[in-house]
């Protein structure tokens, strides 16, 4: 057993550097039928909200639907989507988040994301922060968001 968990833990801190180097996109998160990609939150200045945004594919032949997200770090995370009506931008709240068979959406800037609001602590560029999406099939999806500071994050070496 203590070998069985020692590979274990080598296997996740291998990954995780792997992830880390290779730049944001390649955070992949595989939950089941769904992988996550690049899930990130730009920091804020304190006291703003912030903003989840992240790729899903469903690898599946079902639709899959989030009933809601929540996470230990953000009193409440909703799905909001950006809606343009000619020059105004309206942010409309989104009931469930549906991700179609076979196919990825992306919560992105200026398009559909995750609205964090009520940040319980600090929030430090780097660390990860812990996202429990509900299913509507009754399943839990956690995924781990990277959190990045948008003024580094353009300076690409």
């Amino acid at each position: 057993m203590k070998k069985y968990l020692i590979v274990l833990s080598f296997i996740m801190i291998s990954s995780s550097s792997f992830a880390f180097m290779s730049g944001i996109d390649e955070s992949r998160d595989s939950q089941g039928e769904l992988v996550f990609i690049g899930a990130h939150i730009p920091l804020a200045p304190a006291g703003m909200m912030n903003a989840g945004y992240l790729k899903i594919t469903n690898s599946s032949d079902d639709d899959i639907e989030f009933e809601k997200f929540t996470s230990p770090v953000y009193d409440s995370v909703m799905v909001h989507d950006t809606k343009h009506d000619g020059d105004i931008a309206k942010m409309t709240h989104v009931e469930a988040l549906i991700v179609p068979a076979n196919s990825t959406i992306e919560l992105k800037p200026g398009g559909m994301h995750l609205m964090l609001m009520g940040p319980r602590r600090d929030i430090n560029a780097g660390e990860e922060i812990l996202m429990i999406g509900l299913g509507l099939n009754g399943k839990r999806y956690m995924v781990k968001f990277l959190v990045v500071d948008p003024r580094v994050e353009s300076h690409h070496h």
